[in-house]
This record gives structure tokens, C-alpha cells and sequence, in this order.
């Protein structure tokens, strides 16, 4: 017998409300994400977007409600649950490349494989690159490459794993338009090759714009 029952979604908030420093930062946040679908999320500096972002990450605690991976409540879980299952669940992007400098640009692919307690998979790190169009900067370091360039290999890092979530910061925020256009198109493609669903922060309404579905953190509220 077949089951017709709808897949978990990938992502999952319900009711997350969050203050930091005695500022109300958002209130009663609910979404759903599944495979293959992109989420932007944009709003004014200072409106709450990254702190969002990061408690989608499991890098930050909401006051209340829930963040679910899949099927696990994270709340429910330690720091060190947490942490492995990110692992394998969430690929990070951020503005900042966070690059390891003294690591090639394929040594810095292979980081989750050995954080993961595995053998690198070579062939799927050059396959990342080929992917990012960074192939023929496998060897060279990140004090050798463009800011551009250095954030698509930040890309092809957060989808070693295959994880089947994508969750970035700002990640064209350092770039001028045409670099940032160029790696927002290796994100997206990226991403739809691996069936991944996408949660971009940014305050570009233009870079918004190419995801699926866009919603404003205003008024402590998504809409």
C-alpha cells in the first residue's frame, strides 16, 4: 500500500518570536519551506532578518515556538544534536566568505566531508567547482581570488553535503552589481540542481526578486 502523505517540509517555523536587547524583533513568525523552493526574506537594516536567518540556523534560540528540519524539532535537541545534525541538514552562506586562507579553494570544499568524519569525495568536490565555474582555481587560495570568486567557492562549500537546505546572509551583499548578480545566478543554479530549498536574506528588492517568493520583515511580522 502506497502512502499519499505530503513530505515534511524542509523547513518549518511556527510561532517564532524572538526580542533581543529589550527590542521586539519579530512576533509569531510561521512559514513553511519545501525542496525546491527559494525564499527571500527582506527587510530594513536592523529589522531582525539575520537574527531570523540565524535561528533558522539553529545558531540563535527564538523566545518561542518551534523550528523544525524535516522531522526534528530542534529545540528538543543539545548544542552538540544540533550542531551535527546542521551538518548534514543546513548549507551556510553568509557575506562574509569565511573562507579557511591557508586552505586551496578545493581544501575548503572538503571541510564538511572531514568535519563529517569522512573521507573527502574528490570527484564531487571538482564537480562543485566545475559547477561554480571556480574549476580552474582548484588550487589556489582565497588571497589569490576576486571577493566574487571567493563567494562562489563559499557556495560550492555549503553544498558538499547535499544538504537539502540552503540558508544565506547577505551572501551578494560584498559585491559590486555585476559580481553579485553572477554569483546570485550560480546560488539559484546551484541550488535547483540539487533540489535544495533556499532562504536568502537581503536587502536588495532586485536580488529578491529571481527567488520564488518574497516576504518583508515589517512591523515585528513577516508579510
Amino acid at each position: 500500500m502506497t502512502s499519499n502523505a505530503a513530505p515534511n517540509p524542509t523547513l518549518a517555523l511556527a510561532g517564532v518570536s524572538k526580542t533581543l536587547g529589550g527590542v521586539k524583533l519579530f512576533t509569531d513568525v510561521n512559514l513553511q519551506l519545501h525542496s525546491g523552493q527559494s525564499l527571500a526574506v527582506v527587510g530594513e537594516s536592523g529589522s531582525g532578518k539575520s537574527t531570523l536567518l540565524h535561528i533558522m540556523a539553529g545558531l540563535d534560540q527564538a523566545d518561542t515556538g518551534e523550528v523544525l528540519w524535516a522531522d526534528s524539532a530542534i529545540h528538543t535537541l543539545n548544542t552538540s544534536q544540533v550542531a551535527a545534525k546542521r551538518l548534514r541538514h543546513v548549507g551556510l552562506v553568509f557575506q562574509a566568505y569565511y573562507l579557511m586562507p591557508h586552505l586551496s579553494a578545493q581544501q575548503n570544499i572538503e571541510l564538511p566531508f572531514l568535519l563529517a568524519g569522512e573521507q573527502p569525495n574528490t570527484q564531487r568536490c571538482l564537480q562543485l567547482l566545475e559547477q561554480v565555474g571556480m574549476a580552474h582555481k582548484a588550487v589556489s587560495f582565497p588571497r589569490e581570488m576576486s571577493g566574487g570568486e571567493q563567494q562562489r567557492v563559499a557556495i560550492a562549500r555549503a553544498l558538499a553535503l547535499n544538504p537539502p537546505l540552503i540558508l544565506a546572509d547577505e551572501p551578494t551583499g560584498n559585491l559590486d552589481e555585476d559580481n553579485a548578480e553572477r554569483v546570485l545566478q550560480v546560488l539559484l543554479q546551484a541550488c535547483s540542481a540539487q533540489g535544495c530549498a533556499l532562504v536568502m536574506v537581503t536587502h536588495s528588492l532586485k536580488a529578491a526578486g529571481h527567488l520564488n517568493k518574497q516576504l518583508s520583515l515589517t512591523e515585528h511580522r513577516l508579510v
